[in-house]
């Protein structure tokens, strides 16, 4: 074969020699097998770590207190019995004792929005009215007016326009209610913040209250027509003319509308709310025994938390609590 001619047989280098470091490869997979999945185990552990330091109670302001949560199956059940009763005051009518106790609400109305009358004495016209009408058997018919003038009261509110005169039916529904509304934040540019279900359980609070009926059996509220009250109260207090602390004034507010639901909702965390309004007063050693008594008491103990962390601000006795926010959530 001569030189210039290719040879058959292979090259020297043409097969390589394993090198070393391939015989590691197998152990450094085995060592990769027990790294996989090293971050989802972090994350665990630093949500495990988390959830422990949150777990942790530390001082802190009363920053929040809780308001009554409203049931929305009450809440429509209340808004169907109130629309049939007023549905039917519109189609059939009522009768003449009941009417004439409507027609001196309305003027009562009138009277304290700055109009025509006087208003202790309309006042003791519907206290000689609301008899007659009772003693004629009327106590279905004056329910059936409640609830129309309710009705007709939120159609008032929803059609007038804030900054403006009231309209006469709502001067005669809400009496001064156009004044109150802006001055307890209650209505503004936008317009009411109040839903139509709370303008209705404003109205007969205050209906109820100017019949004298809110004791008698029949016109009594329902437990969540007292929530309903309440939580909006709670939501925005009304002014408290003078006040030169408007946070200690709300807070002063808030806690009146607490005690006062208190004597009808026994679910409701009440010694949590007196203790962070308490504390909001500056009211520390108070504020201690409030919190105190709500940790003590058997049952729920979602709000648990927040109580320990308000105790242990109450404990450093300082006084530097800002103003509070309602909350329904722990």
């Amino acid at each position: 074969m001569s030189a210039t001619e290719p040879s058959l047989e292979p090259p020297d280098d043409a097969v390589k020699e394993p090198k070393l470091e391939h015989k590691t490869q197998p152990e450094r997979r085995r060592f990769a097998r027990l790294l996989d999945g090293w971050e989802l185990g972090a994350v665990t552990v630093g949500l495990v770590l988390a959830a422990a330091l949150l777990a942790v109670p530390r001082a802190a302001a009363p920053g929040v207190f809780p308001v009554p949560l409203v049931d929305a199956a009450e809440a429509r059940a209340t808004r169907q019995r109130l629309d049939a009763l007023a549905d039917r005051a519109q189609a059939e009518g009522l009768p003449f004792e009941t009417r004439a106790v409507g027609d001196a609400v309305r003027r009562l109305g009138v009277a304290l929005a700055g109009g025509v009358g006087d208003p202790e004495h309309l006042d003791r016209l519907i206290r000689e009215r609301v008899p007659a009408a009772l003693a004629a058997g009327q106590v279905d018919a004056l329910l059936r007016l409640r609830a129309f003038q309710a009705r007709m009261f939120v159609q008032a509110v929803r059609q007038h326009r804030w900054g403006g005169q009231a309209s006469p039916e709502l001067s005669a529904l809400g009496g001064d209610f156009v004044v109150r509304a802006p001055r307890n934040g209650w209505a503004g540019a936008d317009g009411c913040v109040a839903s139509d279900d709370e303008l209705q359980t404003l109205f007969i609070r205050r209906w109820t209250e100017l019949t004298r009926l809110r004791d008698h059996p029949r016109f009594k509220p329902t437990l969540g027509e007292v929530r309903r009250y309440f939580r909006f109260l709670l939501l925005y207090p009304e002014h408290s003319a003078g006040s030169e602390a408007p946070a200690r004034a709300r807070a002063g507010l808030r806690l009146r509308y607490v005690e006062a639901l208190a004597r009808h909702d026994s679910e409701y965390p009440v010694a949590l709310a007196r203790g962070s309004l308490l504390g909001a007063l500056s009211l520390m050693p108070q504020c201690a025994q409030a919190l105190n008594l709500h940790l003590a008491r058997p049952g729920r103990a979602e709000w648990n938390l927040r109580a320990r962390n308000y105790l242990l601000f109450a404990a450093d006795g300082r006084g530097d609590a800002a103003d509070l926010l309602p909350t329904d959530e722990p």
